[in-house]
C-alpha cells in the first residue's frame, strides 16, 4: 500500500468518525468530561499526523505517535480506574502517577487484561520518546549521505498511520462507552474491522 492511499484512507476515516462522534452527549461531572476531552484529543492528534504526513511533515507526525497513545490511556484511565481525589489531582495538575502505573492499572479491568497497551508500550516506548524528544531516532531519519533532509523509511510511515487510526477507533468506541451507547460502539468496531482488513 502506498502512502498516499493510506492517507485518502485515514482521512475518509476521519470524516466518518466525525460524524458519528459530532453530538455524542456524556454525563457532565468532572471525571467524564476530563476523560471525553482526552479522547477527543486523541481523535484530534489522529488528524493532525495524517495532515502531516500529507504536508510532507513526517518528523512532526512522528512526534505526535507517542502524544496519541498517552491521550487514549489517560482518556481510559479517568473514565474507567481514577478515584474521585485522583480526578481532583489531574484537574489541579498535581496527579503524581507514572504512565506504567496507569497501563498496569487499566489492564486490571475487564476487557484490557490481555496486556495489549503493556506489551505496546514495552515493544515502541522508546522510540516513541525519541521521536517525540528529538532523539537518535528522529535525528538519523533527517539524514542522507550527503545532505540533511527528512529521510523516513515508507514503511514506518505506514506503520505511524496505521497506529494513530488504530488508537483512534479505541477512542471512539471509548467515548461510546462513556456515553452508553453500545450502538456507536458496535458501529466503530465493524468500520474497524473493515478498514483494517481491507487490501
Amino acid at each position: 500500500m502506498t502512502i498516499q492511499r493510506e492517507i485518502r484512507r485515514s482521512e475518509a476515516t476521519i470524516q466518518w468518525l466525525d460524524r458519528q462522534i459530532d453530538g455524542v452527549e456524556t454525563k457532565s461531572d468532572d471525571r467524564t468530561r476530563l476523560a471525553a476531552c482526552c479522547l477527543h484529543m486523541a481523535h484530534e492528534h489522529h488528524k493532525a499526523i495524517v495532515l502531516l504526513v500529507a504536508k510532507s511533515l513526517v518528523g512532526s507526525a512522528f512526534a505526535l505517535v507517542r502524544l496519541i497513545f498517552e491521550a487514549y490511556v489517560r482518556g481510559i484511565w479517568l473514565h474507567r480506574c481514577a478515584s474521585d481525589r485522583e480526578v481532583a489531582r489531574f484537574k489541579a495538575e498535581k496527579l503524581k502517577k507514572g504512565f506504567d502505573v496507569l497501563v498496569q492499572e487499566i489492564e486490571e479491568l475487564d476487557g484490557f487484561e490481555s496486556g495489549t497497551l503493556s506489551n505496546m508500550k514495552k515493544k515502541s516506548w522508546k522510540a516513541m520518546n525519541s521521536f517525540t524528544h528529538t532523539g537518535f531516532a528522529q535525528a538519523v531519519r533527517r539524514t542522507t549521505d550527503t545532505t540533511i533532509e527528512p529521510n523516513y523509511d515508507a514503511q514506518e510511515v505506514l506503520e505511524a498511520l496505521h497506529f494513530s487510526r488504530a488508537i483512534d477507533f479505541l477512542s471512539a468506541i471509548a467515548t461510546a462507552d462513556l456515553a452508553g451507547n453500545l450502538k456507536l460502539a458496535n458501529d466503530v468496531l465493524e468500520r474497524a474491522t473493515v478498514v483494517t482488513t481491507e487490501p
